[in-house]
């Protein structure tokens, strides 16, 4: 299959057609882990905490607790693990056993109210999904890698209610570059197509209350917000580091604790929990927590603001280190944008739109390897119009450049990716 010849094949149109069912049925697994984290959701946390220091109450922590006994269980009788869904969309396959109870320790998780997001467990049910069935068809690697591919980005498609934000990833991530790669992007876009009307449907044929999730002031574009976006990105930047650096700590200090996993998840959800008690807003993926964020800025303060920022940082990565799965990139989201207010209220000559969209684009484009999504989803979720989304690309890319060109944060993906395949892809 030489150039664009590859519309000619047989053998493509077979692949297609296998991207297109597993773009569906990935698109419709995720829709029905988020409709099960949602009735958990509304189920359990009736009443909404408050943002103010204090504000919690001790059902927090009793849930919390309970959801750490819970998951620590699952981890001391299953083989549950988290598995990288974006990272098997470049190495092809990935490892379906540790799947199902991890789905259970990351809806437990979600549902818990700790401080993580759907796109983990989203990518874990595509990723998954997709290479059970080319196993059990016995399909080439060509086909399986594709239908990952198809997949991942069909059911992220509908978590993040963007069909074009999403078909960046597979581009942004490693692969070789020919004409012949172009194919599987006709495929993974037709699944991400798929993927969003799965979700458009399922919702009562409306969009996602993440488009446009924040109603911030609009400005003037001028040069000078280009610089401003160059410092915000270092700043992200920054916070990112402190993110991986808390992890890492964290990590290594509960690391004795791995072998006694329900002692770990439970002794985690009840500091997590006395956390989310003082600083409600620590709580959950962080979307409505940003939304109280922008909208109540004065009168929660630069003080308890800047607290906010690191809390939520500690929360995250404390969930993470204490075994509980789910995404960063809400998260990110939060800690970005609430730091980007801090800024705004600091300085009010610097429009909040500006500062609150580039932040919240580069602490969650220095920790991942899809700069150029999380930019466009950033634009998505902010609404910010065209001609001011040129700072977020900015402040994005600064960050991604600033961690991937000095090193300053592992890798966690493969460098090259198998030959074979992607000339074949």
């Amino acid at each position: 299959m030489e150039g664009l010849g590859f519309a000619k094949s047989k053998e493509y149109w077979v692949r297609f057609g296998w991207g297109i069912l597993m773009g569906f049925l990935s698109a419709l697994g995720a829709y029905i882990f988020v409709a099960l984290m949602d009735f958990g959701l509304n189920l359990l946390w009736t009443e909404q905490p408050g943002a103010a220091f204090l504000s919690g109450n001790w059902q927090i922590v009793v849930i919390l607790t309970a959801a750490g006994l819970l998951v620590g269980l699952l981890y001391h009788f299953t083989n549950a693990r988290e598995v990288n869904g974006i990272m098997a969309m470049v190495k092809g396959d990935v490892d379906t056993k540790p799947i199902p109870a991890g789905l259970l320790v990351s809806l437990i998780s979600l549902v818990g109210g700790f401080s993580l997001g759907p796109e983990v467990p989203a990518g874990m049910i595509a990723a998954g999904l997709s290479t059970w069935v080319s196993k059990w068809r016995n399909l080439s690697a060509e086909i399986r890698k594709s239908n990952i591919i198809s997949g991942v980005v069909a059911a992220y498609s509908g978590v993040f209610t963007s069909p074009l934000g999403i078909l960046l990833i597979p581009i942004e991530l490693p692969h070789m570059q020919s004409l012949a790669y172009y194919g599987s992007l006709i495929i993974a876009a037709a699944a991400a197509v798929i993927g969003f009307v799965v979700f458009f449907v399922g919702e009562g044929f409306e969009f996602s209350g993440m488009l446009t999730l924040l109603e911030l002031p609009p400005y003037e574009f001028e040069v000078w917000n280009i610089l401003a976006a160059i410092l915000f990105g270092v700043v992200g930047t920054l916070l990112t580091l402190t993110y991986g650096l808390t992890t890492k700590g964290l990590k290594r200090l509960v690391k004795p604790l791995d072998r006694l996993p329900i002692v770990r998840s439970t002794l985690g959800g009840l500091l997590l929990g006395l956390l989310g008690m003082a600083l409600p807003l620590t709580l959950f993926l962080g979307s409505s927590g940003l939304v109280v964020v922008t909208e109540n800025a004065a009168e929660l303060g630069v003080t308890l603001l800047i607290i906010y920022v690191f809390a939520k940082i500690l929360a995250t990565a404390g969930a993470q280190a204490t075994g509980f799965i789910g995404g960063p990139i809400f998260p990110m989201f939060f800690i970005g944008g609430t730091a980007g207010t801090v800024v705004h209220l600091l300085f009010p000559q610097i429009p909040l739109a500006l500062s609150v969209s580039t932040m919240m684009a580069a602490v969650p484009g220095a920790l991942l390897p899809i700069p150029i999504t999380i930019g466009f989803l950033t634009v998505l979720i902010v609404g910010v119009p065209f001609t001011e989304a040129i700072p977020i690309f900015v402040s994005v890319l600064v960050a991604f450049l600033l961690v991937k060109g000095f090193g300053l944060m592992k890798e966690d993906h493969p460098e090259k990716p198998v030959k074979k395949v992607e000339e074949q892809a």
